[in-house]
């Protein structure tokens, strides 16, 4: 019965290695390109703020279901996969405001800044930190 956990999560994470591969199709956003090239000396692209927003969201909430269905079938925890949902929409209720609002102001606080708030809006950055605190967690409840 474990190789079928382990199945769904093989399957799962192709999931997210295929959103990140099809992203130009998939969503609007104007700023792949940016960041791909030389971004610290390219003038920002003409972008429309609510259309990059749904984008955005949408990218996050298929990544947030694809890593919530990893954690699950690593874990099969209920307060993991609360702990981890409550995590991913923290970090985009305060990210994604200021991801737009560092797009308004061109990145003023300098574009590195920029491209790592955005990489873990589109990213699935989270999953990679929450898969070792959790197996680090349950290492040391064992030996308890």
């Amino acid at each position: 019965m474990k190789w079928h956990r382990y199945l769904l999560i093989a399957v799962l994470t192709l999931g997210l290695i295929l959103v990140r591969y099809f992203e130009d199709v998939l969503f609007y956003d104007p700023f792949l390109a940016y960041f791909k090239g030389d971004f610290l000396n390219t003038a920002l692209p003409e972008y429309d703020p609510l259309k990059i927003s749904i984008h955005i969201v949408f990218r996050y909430v298929l990544n947030s279901l694809l890593s919530l269905g990893i954690i699950w079938f690593l874990f099969e925890e209920v307060r993991k996969l609360k702990f981890t949902a409550l995590v991913l929409f923290v970090f985009l209720i305060l990210l994604l405001p200021l991801y737009l609002y560092m797009i308004e102001i061109e990145f003023k606080f300098g574009e590195n800044v920029g491209f790592y708030v955005r990489r873990f809006l589109i990213q699935p950055m989270l999953l990679l930190v929450l898969i070792p605190a959790f197996y680090y967690h349950d290492f040391l409840n064992k030996e308890k």
